[in-house]
């Protein structure tokens, strides 16, 4: 391959896609997925705040339960305005085909986040979608050709096997084994793993940019459990999601800590609380026995979760192995 061009489109569905025209690569990244990476970023905001609200300024020891209760009532609506506003514009979304983010709960940042960690945020986002594509094009799924291709094929299919990740592609059509071979390609370009350069900052940023991508793309298609029939050549965000996390945890669990207890799974089961809550909404609507999730018992899991990861950190930290995590060097979440 000679060259690859990556260019905005306007048409066609919210995603992105990977093509080749004579010795070239296109990835074309449509403008609707951007506004999708605008919207879901937006609520992920509202959700970060609402936990860390709840974290560092709430009194769980008040004996005053009335006032305790419309606290966290307030805190609740905060985190789940966005998402339920999401789920309702969703419908109009797919009809239409256009995805916009007119209604204020989509368009208004809470005070703690700056519109520069914000477009951060979304650009994150929409990286990992073009590494998505440009994965594509350099495992050699498409008509072009990469001098590189049997290396990153290499790696890939490594990370297959090192996080486990083949069982889920049992039950998945060679198409959707390809989107999941695509999936891992953009986190190992993002990180840096691929070209032995992944720093803390990268690998964060993977992190962010898979969870959010991924959430955005399920739930707009509503494309949510595999159906491995001939024709579907996407597997569902489960699957998606399942395979994402295996990476992200076998990359870094032999990490230590930062200087303030930070760590690439602390950064994750942020998003999984995230993601379990716009997914619970979803099943709310769609199935008739499902209830909403209740906030408090989302952020009881999630410190749960933390005092269970908090020890699994001290005890498995260990020295990075393989070439591949070699080279991974301490950076800056941007």
């Amino acid at each position: 391959m000679r060259n690859i061009f990556v260019a905005r489109a306007f048409k066609e569905d919210a995603n992105a896609q990977a093509w080749s025209f004579r010795e070239s690569g296109v990835v074309e990244l449509n403008y609707g997925f951007t506004s999708a990476a605008m919207i879901y970023a937006t609520t992920y905001c509202h959700f970060y705040d609402a936990m860390a609200t709840t974290a560092n300024d709430v009194d769980f020891s008040d004996d005053d339960t009335e006032v305790l209760s419309m606290i966290l009532e307030e805190i609740e609506n905060g985190a789940f305005e966005p998402i339920l506003v999401a789920e309702n514009l969703r419908s109009d979304w797919r009809e239409s085909g256009r995805i916009y983010a007119a209604h204020p709960a989509l368009l208004e940042l809470p005070k703690s986040r700056n519109p520069s960690q914000y477009h951060n945020l979304v650009r994150t986002i929409e990286e990992f979608a073009i590494a998505h594509e440009l994965s594509h094009h350099m495992l050699g799924h498409t008509e072009s050709a990469l001098r590189r291709r049997v290396q990153v094929s290499s790696a890939v299919q490594e990370w297959l096997d090192r996080s486990g990740s083949r069982e889920v592609c049992n039950n998945l059509n060679p198409d959707q084994i390809q989107e999941i071979e695509a999936d891992i390609g953009a986190f190992l370009l993002v990180s840096g793993v691929l070209s032995n350069q992944a720093t803390h900052g990268r690998i964060y940023n993977g992190v962010a940019g898979s969870m959010l991508a991924l959430i955005a793309l399920g739930h707009i298609s509503e494309n949510w459990i595999s159906d491995n029939a001939p024709e579907k050549t996407h597997p569902g965000f489960i699957d998606r999601y399942d395979v994402m996390c295996r990476v992200v945890r076998e990359l870094t669990l032999p990490l230590p800590q930062g200087s303030i207890g930070d760590h690439p799974l602390g950064f994750l089961l942020h998003f999984q609380g995230f993601i379990s809550i716009v997914v619970q909404f979803w099943q709310s609507r769609a199935k008739a026995e499902m209830k909403d999730p209740h906030f408090l018992n989302i952020f009881s899991w999630m410190l749960d979760r933390a005092v269970e990861l908090e020890e699994e950190l001290k005890s498995g930290a260990s020295p990075v192995p393989g070439n591949a995590q070699s080279g991974i060097q301490k950076g800056s979440q941007s």
